[in-house]
């Protein structure tokens, strides 16, 4: 008989132990609505300032409304002759007006992006600062907006020595994910977009571009890098020493048009979730119904700018890119005002919109013991995370809380086997991550979900799409634990 309470006592115990952990499912629901700002995604206004540039008071006075409700960055354009007008005297440090543009952006709650470019072709001055030229930098002349300009040849050893000078302070005050969200690390040719590069020695094109792609990827190791893709070096030069060899993102400057061709859009299907795809519209410059400058193109027939901008979405949304442009004034105008929906709809589709479906958690436990956390997400954003990209190496990743009841944080546990840039547009990833409770102390706390970025002590870096809960800090807060 004594065999028989012995293995009672074993079975209730063990039954018993069992109990102790009881879990709930908590299904979140998603937020299909709201412009959620984060790293590398959404709409931006621009200063494309192929002409003067922007003044900044002027500029923000037009461009704050949508700045506020639809954008996310401001993308600067600008020539290196305006960032460094003189050698060593640098915009950020000595050029008020564009402080007052930088800072304009950053009050607005919008990242920065950088195009800086030396070609002048269709330009009101020079790309390249005149002392480049007086230092002795051999070059050849481009058609300005008001004649000939200067530019320099890109294999030139003088222009290469000022240029390196500059990228090192451009780096050392803008290598900065808090506020900058991606920088064009190759910009030679006309307007920047890498065509028309003109060499002294054309044999070296592929020895130029490695040169330039490295001097940014030197000195950019935090912010991403990007270039256009397809560009007159070729692809597959451009993937295999920048986009694989370096981390470069790829953007595209033509969407919305024919120049955009089918083998550029198999190019960027298979790129998808491999490296950030930046989106731009090739028709810009105005919006009313008088200038119609995509009536030249071969391949779509658009009759207005509603089909222009119908055309740049489609291929915006087919493509995965993760980012369109509003542009400056008369774009954002255009797009606001006559395609207002799709502006709305590019808010939620373009880019990634991540959120946590469900989390199953343990309500109560016993100190020191371990427990499962089971949590499934999905991103029903177009475009993708980059978290894998190099200059970012998996930074972000889902993590969970415990909140006392006077809302301190107690412990935060991050679950580096999910992997965000696998989420996909539309695909369902679950995961089951065990965790050790031995350093809670017995009381009852609150759970919480975030994506923590994990170079910022374990901080929420992501905006997650969820709706009808309560935050922290930016952690979802879920339900209750009790540990005894």
């Amino acid at each position: 008989m004594r065999y028989i309470y012995l293995f009672i006592s074993v079975f209730l115990s063990a039954f018993l132990s069992g109990c102790s952990q009881q879990y709930q499912k908590v299904e979140i629901q998603e937020d299909s609505v709201s412009l959620l700002r984060n790293p590398c995604m959404g709409w931006g206004v621009y200063d494309d300032a192929n002409d003067e540039v922007q003044n900044a008071d002027i500029y923000w006075a037009a461009q704050d409304r949508a700045a506020r409700q639809y954008a996310s960055f401001l993308y600067v354009r600008w020539r290196w002759s305006d960032m460094e007008p003189e050698e060593g005297k640098y915009a950020w440090i000595y050029d008020e007006n564009y402080k007052k543009l930088i800072q304009g952006a950053l009050d607005r709650g919008l990242k920065l992006c950088f195009r800086i470019y030396n070609n002048g072709q269709d330009n009101l001055r020079a790309g390249t600062p005149e002392y480049v030229r007086h230092a002795g930098a051999k070059g050849y002349t481009v058609k300005g907006l008001k004649g000939d300009l200067w530019t320099p040849y890109p294999d030139d050893s003088v222009f290469q020595e000022k240029l390196e000078k500059f990228i090192k302070a451009f780096a050392k005050e803008y290598d900065n994910p808090d506020i900058v969200d991606f920088i064009d690390g190759y910009s030679l040719g006309w307007w920047g977009e890498c065509h028309h590069v003109v060499l002294q020695d054309q044999e070296k094109f592929e020895q130029v571009f490695d040169w330039f792609t490295t001097l940014y990827s030197t000195h950019f190791r935090r912010v991403i890098l990007a270039l256009p893709f397809g560009s007159q070096i070729g692809f597959n030069i451009e993937k295999r020493i920048a986009i694989d060899g370096k981390g470069y993102g790829m953007r595209r400057d033509g969407l919305g048009s024919m120049w955009f061709s089918d083998e550029e859009k198999k190019i960027v299907t298979d790129m998808y979730g491999k490296t950030l795809l930046i989106g731009e519209s090739c028709y810009w410059g105005c919006s009313s119904d008088d200038c119609t400058p995509f009536r030249s193109d071969t391949r779509y027939q658009m009759n207005s700018w509603r089909d222009v901008y119908e055309q740049t979405f489609q291929h915006a949304i087919e493509g995965h890119f993760n980012t369109l442009d509003l542009r400056e004034l008369p774009e954002t105008k255009g797009w606001t005002e006559k395609a207002n929906d799709l502006v709305q709809k590019f808010i939620v589709r373009g880019g990634y919109r991540i959120h946590p479906c469900s989390v199953s958690l343990p309500v109560q436990a016993k100190t020191n013991s371990r427990v499962n956390i089971t949590h499934e997400w999905k991103n029903s954003g177009n475009g993708y995370l980059p978290n894998n990209m190099p200059n970012w190496n998996y930074k972000y990743k889902p993590a969970f809380a415990l909140f006392d009841q006077q809302g301190n944080l107690v412990q935060t546990w991050v679950d580096g086997s999910a992997e965000p840039s696998d989420w996909l547009h539309n695909e369902n990833h679950s995961y089951t991550y065990s965790i050790s409770l031995a350093d809670v102390p017995k009381g009852t706390y609150q759970w919480a979900v975030a994506i923590v970025d994990q170079t910022k002590n374990q901080q929420p870096g992501i905006k997650l799409a969820v709706r009808d809960r309560e935050k922290k800090n930016d952690w979802i807060l879920l339900n209750d634990i009790i540990i005894q």
